[in-house]
């Protein structure tokens, strides 16, 4: 399929609302009007930035700008399709898919509405307000992909080294000495594998918590002598 396969169908869709249709009029694939309203059409074969960038342009003279992709550009990659909606509501510009020939409205957008999708969105605000105020340590990286730190890791690593430091406890004794209360479900479910529970009421630190523990000591020392972190 080429860009031009798009036309048609679009030209096909404006003009049965009524719209004066022209294609190529300066840098615009499709310019339209009607009763002085323009709209402006975008062919791409695929979504990418230089789409959002050129629709974003054309609104600056047009009353309504669409994008139009072939439907396969929007079922190949759904991971990213959802993101690229959301993006086009903000933007305000709307959406047209064309299959086997015909070219439909799939997205049309006229005021998006930030105080709605952020209520939406409630739920995972408050998980990350919480992860940022359980937080003790600033020992992550912006940008950095892979492991980082969360508060649930530090609680792991602060029972470790008393562990490490005193040896075999029980759990109440974990928590009157580190004030972790969920000490208890952390050592059962002992995500990292670093805990052993050698007798009933009983925990110690296992060899890998123990390699752990002085790996991530060391890596935290030298980003610390980097001046990377804040603790």
């Amino acid at each position: 399929m080429k860009e031009t396969d798009l036309y048609e169908p679009c030209l096909v869709l404006l003009e049965d609302q009524g719209f004066e249709v022209k294609a190529e009029v300066g840098s615009c694939d499709i310019m339209a009007i009607k009763d002085d309203y323009v709209v402006i059409i975008e062919l791409k074969l695929s979504i990418s930035l230089k789409l959002i960038y050129q629709a974003i342009d054309r609104q600056k003279f047009a009353d309504k700008v669409y994008v139009c992709l072939p439907k396969k550009a929007t079922t190949s990659n759904r991971s990213s399709l959802k993101s690229f909606i959301l993006l086009l509501k903000r933007l305000e510009i709307g959406l047209i898919v064309v299959d086997e020939g015909f070219a439909e409205v799939r997205l049309e957008t006229f005021g998006f509405d930030f105080k709605k999708s952020m209520a939406q969105s409630k739920k995972k605000k408050v998980k990350l307000l919480n992860e940022f105020a359980l937080r003790k340590t600033n020992q992550n990286v912006g940008g950095t992909n892979g492991k980082k730190m969360t508060a649930y890791k530090e609680k792991v690593i602060e029972i470790a080294k008393y562990l490490e430091e005193f040896g075999e406890k029980s759990p109440k004794e974990i928590i009157n000495y580190t004030g972790i209360k969920e000490a208890p479900g952390m050592l059962r479910k002992n995500y990292y594998g670093w805990f052993l529970n050698p007798r009933r009421g009983s925990y110690t630190l296992s060899e890998l918590g123990k390699k752990d523990l002085d790996s991530l000591t060391k890596e935290i020392n030298d980003k610390i002598e980097k001046g990377e972190v804040n603790l």
